[in-house]
């Protein structure tokens, strides 16, 4: 869920992306793909329960899921770009 939030609100502030990311979105959810990119952003909870993450991951996020959307690999394939990429950004 944190990816799909984190791409929405992306798609709403560059709407000029809308269409690249949309092939993760639409015309339906690509989840084990968005599960895999979510992990990218390292969302956590905080001693109160709040949701935390860093900006530099969410950025990640975005990058690593602009370059999968752009090639529309098959989840299989998909999931292991995710997995190469995050490595490689670490």
């Amino acid at each position: 869920m944190f990816a799909i939030a984190a791409l929405e609100h992306y798609c709403e502030a560059f709407p000029e992306k809308v269409q690249t990311l949309g092939w993760l979105l639409r015309p339906r959810r690509r989840h084990t793909l968005l599960s895999e990119l979510g992990r990218v952003a390292r969302p956590r909870s905080g001693a109160e329960g709040e949701l935390l993450w860093a900006e530099r991951e969410v950025s990640v996020l975005i990058e690593i899921a602009l370059q999968v959307a752009e090639k529309q690999p098959s989840t299989k394939e998909g999931v292991a770009m995710v997995r190469a990429l995050r490595r490689g950004s670490a």
